[in-house]
């Protein structure tokens, strides 16, 4: 019984996953998000009618009111789409000019953080590298570096997936592309950071001698500057959500993916909370905080208040939910504390869930992460406990979800209707 209830946790997870994807995909085959004539006269102020090409470029012609050619449009997406960043894929418009040459680039939407896209935006410089370079160039680019097209510090997986997609998108109008993330696994040297951070954390949690553990706090103070800090590739999730959406983009982030693989099996299989005890920088955070503070100036719920302490998380997935199927308009990562890490790029919610949590950790130990994570929630969700044979409460909430998720699914568009005529 205990192993077939572990089967339906993990069940529920991918159900679910697969159902953010595949209605994510429904919505890019069909054409979602198509190019107004609004976004074209940023670049082309005369742009009054946008007329379908059938040709092998398959972009859009723009006319003036006259009827006379004045430039052509095209979106990365959907040839792009296999091309990800952080996240997933991004959506751009480029705009020509009559002579075949580039007036401007703009972001239409991506799957990578907000903060992120935004810093890529205000980079003029790298934004407008590819001002006056004709369809042809761009096409033939191989090597950014070669063409002077450098990624933007703070945003280098953005920037990246950015110029790739643009790239890749004009060389598939002579359908002699494929793109870089269906046929490279690429190594990074953060990719085997990552993997040392992961090895070293299963050392710690699989072998209690005294010898090995008396390293511990040194390794948690690495893993809290590293992970943290230095690469900031902490679970969120905007991250999973990302994956969801658009696919788990193992050849472009081995090291990430390696993370996330290990922080939901192991604990899976194993019943030890890798991630979460031993790796998260967040938590480390928090439990140094909890040797500041003398334990009798510390609050201790009463047990009858826990429950209704959790209910938090559980609220959050359910935003989370709610916003990947309904495209809502909310910034995933300022819901959780952990890009303010990367604190160039941070945005205001998440550095005010950061300090928030790490605060009122001082007067209740480990406060974030016992009543405010939801990443953490699904983590301690597939986790295997000791003697545990009957579902229990969190497996009916389970349930809920996923038939939150079918339903969002099989009736998107009439719920979308009806919540616009509500509004």
């Amino acid at each position: 019984m205990a192993a077939l209830l572990q089967i339906y946790r993990l069940g529920v997870l991918i159900a679910i996953a697969w159902l953010i994807r595949e209605h994510h995909l429904r919505l890019r085959v069909q054409g979602d998000r198509p190019i107004v004539v609004a976004e074209v006269r940023v670049f082309l102020p005369a742009a009054h009618r946008l007329v379908a090409d059938p040709g092998p470029r398959s972009g859009l012609v723009v006319e003036d009111a006259a009827g006379l050619r004045i430039g052509y449009a095209a979106r990365t997406m959907p040839q792009s789409r296999e091309i990800t960043g952080y996240s997933g894929p991004t959506d751009a418009l480029i705009v020509f000019d009559a002579d075949d040459r580039v007036l401007g680039v703009a972001f239409r939407h991506s799957y990578d953080t907000p903060s992120h896209v935004e810093d890529v935006r205000k980079d003029f410089l790298f934004m407008e590298n590819w001002n006056g370079r004709t369809w042809d160039e761009i096409a033939a680019i191989q090597s950014l570096a070669d063409a002077n097209i450098y990624a933007v510090s703070g945003a280098t997986r953005t920037s990246e997936c950015l110029a790739h997609s643009i790239g890749h998108r004009l060389r598939s109008a002579e359908g002699t592309s494929a793109p870089p993330s269906t046929t490279t696994l690429v190594l990074r040297w953060q990719d085997g950071v990552l993997a040392l951070i992961v090895a070293l954390g299963c050392v710690f949690a699989f072998l209690k001698k005294p010898a090995v553990q008396r390293w511990r706090p040194w390794f948690h103070f690495a893993v809290f500057l590293t992970l943290g800090f230095v690469l900031g590739d902490l679970l969120a999730q905007s991250l999973l959500i990302g994956w969801a959406e658009s696919g788990i983009p193992w050849r472009t982030t081995p090291g990430v993916v390696l993370l996330a693989a290990a922080a939901f099996l192991i604990p899976w299989t194993t019943k030890q909370p890798l991630y979460c005890t031993y790796l998260c920088p967040h938590g480390h955070a928090q439990r140094w905080l909890m040797k500041v503070v003398p334990a009798r100036w510390t609050l201790k719920p009463h047990d009858a208040a826990k429950p209704l302490l959790r209910i938090l998380p559980v609220l959050l997935l359910a935003i989370v939910l709610l916003t990947s199927f309904l495209s809502l308009p909310l910034d995933l990562a300022g819901i959780e504390p952990f890009d303010a890490y990367l604190i160039r790029s941070a945005g205001t919610a998440t550095l005010a869930v950061a300090v928030a949590g790490l605060l009122l950790s001082l007067v209740l130990p480990m406060a974030y992460c016992k009543y405010g994570c939801p990443t953490g929630l699904l983590l301690a969700f597939v986790r295997r406990h000791a003697g545990e044979s009957r579902p229990g409460l969190r497996d009916g909430v389970a349930l809920v979800f996923l038939a939150a998720a079918i339903a969002l699914y099989q009736w998107h568009d009439p719920i979308v209707t009806w919540l616009a005529s509500v509004g």
